[in-house]
C-alpha cells in the first residue's frame, strides 16, 4: 500500500482497526475508552498498577508477553544487606595519655567490659521498591 492511499480507498475506521488489531494496547492520559473514542472493538483496562517492560527472550523474567512480576515493597533478607560491622560497646569512660603533640596518643579503657556483642540496628520492615513513574490509562483490545 502506498501512503497516502488513493482518496476513498480506506476510511479512518479501517486504518484504526489496522493500527489497533485485537491484542494491541492503547495508551492515553484520557480516561475515555478507545471503544468510545474510535467507535469499534471491545477494550479492557490493562496493566493496572504495573509498568511496561520490553520482551527479552534471553531473560526468563521477561521472555513472555503479559508475564508479571516484581513487588511494590520488599523486606531485605540478611544475604541482601551490604556487608558491614559495628563498633563494640563498652561501659565506663575513656581518657588519653598524651605524649608529644599529635603523636603517641593512647586511649585507655577504664570501666566494666560489656562483651563482644554489637548493638542491634534496623527494624526489619519492608522498604519501598517503586521506580519513578507517571500514571496513564492503558487499554487492550480484546475483540
Amino acid at each position: 500500500m502506498t501512503y497516502p492511499p488513493p482518496q476513498g480507498t480506506l476510511d479512518l475506521i479501517t486504518i484504526l482497526k489496522a493500527a489497533y488489531p485485537v491484542g494491541a494496547v492503547y495508551i492515553s492520559v484520557s480516561s475515555t475508552s478507545p471503544a468510545t473514542l474510535f467507535g469499534f472493538g471491545t477494550w479492557a483496562a490493562f496493566g493496572a498498577g504495573k509498568c511496561l517492560v520490553g520482551l527479552d527472550s534471553a531473560d526468563a523474567d521477561f521472555d513472555t508477553a503479559e508475564e508479571t512480576g516484581g513487588a511494590k515493597t520488599h523486606t531485605l533478607q540478611t544475604s541482601e544487606i551490604p556487608s558491614h560491622t559495628h563498633a563494640l560497646q563498652y561501659a565506663g569512660y575513656y581518657h588519653a595519655e598524651h605524649g608529644t603533640f599529635g603523636a603517641d596518643t593512647h586511649w585507655m579503657f577504664n570501666g566494666d567490659y560489656i562483651g563482644d556483642a554489637t548493638g542491634a540496628t534496623g527494624g526489619g520492615g519492608a522498604h519501598n521498591n517503586v521506580q519513578p513513574y507517571i500514571v496513564v490509562y492503558m487499554w487492550k483490545r480484546t475483540a
